[in-house]
């Protein structure tokens, strides 16, 4: 799945706000990160990391080490609990069908929250929120490239939903909840740096 937002688009918008140098990501570490996953990147966060490294502020700034030990630990609980182990190489089960739920459940009034098993396959760590809340990137499948919220952790029937950070929607504890479409990577990454922006020239006036 494709961001509205094209690279070169990205590119310049990032380079006008960027608050220090951008660094991209050697193409060695990226082929490292992709051996410590065990899957290729969805082509748009490749492109990101090649490009624009793990970020800069005043967007979200990723931490690499910390993908690399959460993604080093899960496999370790794979090799503890063999009968739980998913691949990232396995399509990621969220579905267009599902998806559609996502905005009857929010006319309902009921929190737009898909309910999938954790480990997911087809998956790898993004980001942390804080707390147990976490953002996850799908390597594959219907979805591949797009960023979805969940909890740290394993475990059935575990909520999922579209990763929103530049929402402060906050309903029934689920932190940015409430965003029903799926968010692709660059998409992703500029909304959440343009509400970054838009915080601090508010706090600045």
């Amino acid at each position: 799945m494709r961001s509205e937002i094209s690279l070169v688009e990205f590119g310049e918008e990032l380079t006008r706000i960027a608050a220090s140098s951008i660094t991209p990501l050697p193409a060695p570490e990226v082929e490292a990160l992709e051996e410590v996953i065990g899957a290729p990147l969805p082509e748009e966060f490749r492109s990101f990391l090649l490009e624009f490294g793990l970020g800069v502020r005043p967007g979200p700034v990723l931490d690499l080490v910390w993908i690399v030990d959460e993604a080093r630990r899960e496999q370790q609980y794979f090799l503890e609990e063999p009968d739980m182990e998913v691949s990232p190489r396995q399509p990621f089960p969220i579905t267009q069908t599902d998806v559609q739920r996502l905005p009857s459940l929010a006319a309902e009034g009921i929190e737009p929250i898909l309910r999938f098993d954790k480990p997911m396959p087809g998956t790898m760590f993004l980001c942390g929120h804080g707390c147990s809340w976490i953002s996850m990137l799908a390597l594959n499948g219907e979805f591949a490239g797009t960023v979805w919220m969940t909890e740290m952790g394993w475990a059935k029937e575990m909520h999922w939903w579209p990763s929103a950070p530049w929402n402060e929607a906050d309903r029934g504890g689920f932190p940015y909840s409430g965003w029903t479409r799926p968010v692709p990577f660059l998409d992703w990454y500029i909304r959440w740096t343009r509400r970054n922006v838009a915080r601090h020239q508010s706090r600045s006036q």
